[in-house]
């Protein structure tokens, strides 16, 4: 990995590319209904059996101090367009242990699970569901997390693809989600600090929008603040 400090100063000249709608973490009751409320319409299209399930109201999950949503809204009207959840974990188990045990190889240091990415606006699908992954990376990196997860039922696994994320268990296929319904997922990881270097190796073509270019419209530019504190822990401990 190239020293965190030149990365930084990179970084920091990076092109900044504005979108047509923000990503913000999800703040107050309100927030989090109209969050409930989005996910139980998109789920009703693939899963109405789960959607049954779901709230329309409000998740109590959600209010968890582990818990963030991460909600895209238009600049043009405010319309919450997307959604996504992402629990940052010191040793307390993930939502998708419920159902799966993860290696304890795995679990050491600090990990993060991401779910339920729901997404509203068909004509700007694509953008927002690699914008919301581009979130969930820069938020579990700027919360130091260590090795992330996420579940995929098939065909949205194929979607994933383009991320190079590994299988938990290779070669094992799908697992049961008592916790989803027992619909059949994937088991996905990938190591936060090392999927930058492992896409620059592979020629990755999702490299550029993610570690290239800036969108200030991500959470309040937080891949800026995040190389900002990673170079100023660097050169704190190597001083």
């Amino acid at each position: 990995m190239r020293n965190l400090n030149s990365i930084a100063e990179v970084a920091l000249d990076l092109p900044s590319e504005f979108l047509p709608f923000e990503i913000l973490l999800a703040e107050g009751i309100e927030d989090l209904s109209s969050t409930a409320k989005l996910r139980k319409l998109a789920y009703q299209r693939h899963l109405p059996d789960f959607s049954s399930t779901l709230s329309d109201d409000l998740d109590p999950t959600d209010t968890h101090p582990s818990m963030a949503v991460l909600n895209a809204y238009s600049k043009l009207d405010k319309t919450l367009l997307a959604s996504v959840r992402i629990q940052v974990s010191h040793s307390e188990p993930l939502i998708l242990e419920q159902s799966f045990a993860l290696p304890q190889a795995l679990r050491k240091g600090r990990i993060a699970e991401i779910s339920r990415l729901v997404i509203q606006a068909k004509g700007e699908s694509l953008m927002l569901r690699l914008m919301l992954i581009k979130a969930c990376y820069w938020y579990c990196r700027f919360q130091a997390v260590d090795n992330a997860f996420l579940c995929a039922r098939h065909p949205v696994d194929r979607q994933y693809r383009r991320f190079e994320l590994k299988d938990v268990l290779p070669n094992q296929g799908t697992v049961e989600m008592a916790h989803i319904g027992n619909i059949p997922h994937r088991v996905l990881w990938f190591n936060v600090l090392g999927l930058e270097s492992d896409w620059r190796v592979s020629g990755n073509a999702t490299y550029p929008l993610f570690f290239e270019k800036s969108h200030p419209d991500i959470l309040s530019d937080v891949q800026i603040k995040t190389l900002q504190n990673e170079s100023s822990h660097f050169v704190h401990h190597s001083a």
